[in-house]
């Protein structure tokens, strides 16, 4: 990396001097395109997210986990992670498993461990009030609608009280549509039919009125990911949830996918946007991307191939924001971060390796993918800020969004090329930086 660095500089610098003004420091230059041509040693997802305009990245969490060490020491890193999610603490089994008696004792540890965070305090996502899933015994039988109201009321109430303050955002209703379109036929459902959602959120809004209110689906980045009708439903229930005075701010896109099936970026983007137009804000809330079937042992073309596949979703996050002109994809949130703890190989045992870092915690392409994506926005917003809008370059225009170059580097240079040649791209492109500052800088400046 050193000598990598050397060279470049060592390269660049005659032609700074007759490309520039004097007065015009040669550092700036560097400094400006070091987040997108240069990797840094300390890589840290989260500090670039919120350079790029994310609000955080994140990743979800189960209890188990905080005794590991080694895990500990990713999770809490300086910058990696801005956010944590409870996998299971909050979910109804664990914090009412008595009807009336309430244990959150797990849901604190998650909750502590994202304050006392060595890397900073930490947002916490919640998740989840209402799941046809993870219903203890005396919720899954039959109630009228009266009963199911106060069950839901006192739940509810129960939950976004105790963590009133706490959380950013709770997921308050997950899930409740199938693959096909069709409404769960869940306990709450057969009580109460659609009303059981609009129900759901407005007792949350009234419980902890500073929370962010989620609804939380799979299957909604694209229509290709169903067979019904899902998106559609998805949008016309929250259309009826808001006519009924439900509070919905969000939709999360959960992003459970699999590699090589991955919708295209603009088509995420296109759907995200459809979203947008009944509630104020998107977020990616449990991403993760497996390999279907899984082929033992890994081949580097099956890591690029999902680094690609990271890079579509988390891109067209970056480009929502890009299209408003602001944060309506508010941030990223990873389900669980290393192949050591995925969900996917106890429930599909064919399937596997969905996480950015391996089983012994080394960061596969995927993670430098998505962290040179955000340098690049973040480096693409320091340059309009500076009034620098893209780099004239031999074929045409390098703009904060031109990211093949850069989308899957490693630690060592950018793929498919050589050391020498990593650096000769790299001097290109500082070259025609130059150039353009040069062209457009004031009269005697």
């Amino acid at each position: 990396m050193k000598l990598l660095t050397s060279t470049i500089f060592s390269a660049i610098q005659p032609f700074l001097s007759l490309l520039l003004p004097r007065s015009f420091p040669v550092l700036l230059v560097l400094l400006a395109f070091a987040p997108t041509l240069l990797p840094l040693a300390s890589a840290q997802l989260d500090k670039y997210a919120k350079l790029a305009g994310l609000s955080y990245f994140g990743t979800a969490v189960d209890n188990p986990r905080l005794y590991n060490e080694q895990y500990m020491s990713v999770l809490q890193g300086s910058g990696e992670f801005g956010s944590l999610t409870p996998i299971n603490a909050q979910k109804w089994k664990k914090t009412e498993e008595v009807q009336g008696v309430f244990t959150f004792a797990e849901a604190d540890a998650i909750a502590n461990t994202a304050k006392a965070g060595v890397g900073g305090m930490k947002t916490l996502r919640c998740h989840t009030m209402v799941w046809y899933k993870g219903l203890p015994s005396w919720v899954e039988t039959t109630y009228s609608r009266d009963d199911m109201e106060k069950i839901l009321a006192a739940h509810i109430q129960n939950l976004a009280q105790y963590f009133k303050g706490r959380c950013y955002a709770w997921d308050v209703v997950n899930e409740a549509i199938d693959e096909n379109g069709v409404f769960r036929q869940s306990p709450m459902y057969k009580a109460m039919g659609l009303d059981f959602i609009t129900f759901s959120f407005k007792t949350a809004a009234k419980a902890d009125p500073g929370a962010k209110l989620y609804y939380n689906d799979y299957a909604l980045e694209s229509p290709s990911l169903s067979p019904g009708p899902k998106i559609s439903i998805t949008l016309a229930m929250l259309r009826t949830v808001k006519a009924q005075g439900g509070t919905v701010h969000g939709v999360g896109f959960q992003s459970h996918l699999k590699v090589g099936l991955v919708p295209a970026r603009a088509e995420i983007v296109n759907t995200m946007q459809q979203f947008l137009e009944v509630v104020d804000e998107v977020a990616i809330t449990e991403l993760d991307i497996r390999h279907s079937p899984l082929k033992v042992p890994s081949t580097r073309e099956m890591w690029n191939a999902q680094a690609r596949d990271y890079g579509e979703v988390v891109g067209a996050c970056l480009d929502v924001n890009k299209g408003y002109g602001g944060r309506k994809c508010v941030g990223v949130t990873l389900w669980d971060f290393t192949d050591k703890y995925s969900w996917v190989p106890s429930e599909i045992p064919t399937e596997g390796e969905a996480c950015m870092w391996d089983n012994n915690y080394v960061k596969k392409p995927a993670y430098w993918t998505v962290l040179n994506m955000f340098k690049a926005y973040a480096a693409g917003a320091s340059r309009r800020r500076a009034g620098m809008d893209g780099v004239e370059g031999g074929n045409g225009t390098v703009s904060e969004l031109d990211l093949e170059a850069v989308a899957h580097r490693g630690p060592e240079g950018l793929p498919g090329l050589g050391r020498e040649q990593t650096t000769m791209t790299v001097v290109a492109t500082t070259l025609a930086t130059a150039r353009r500052v040069r062209s457009t800088a004031r009269p005697g400046a």
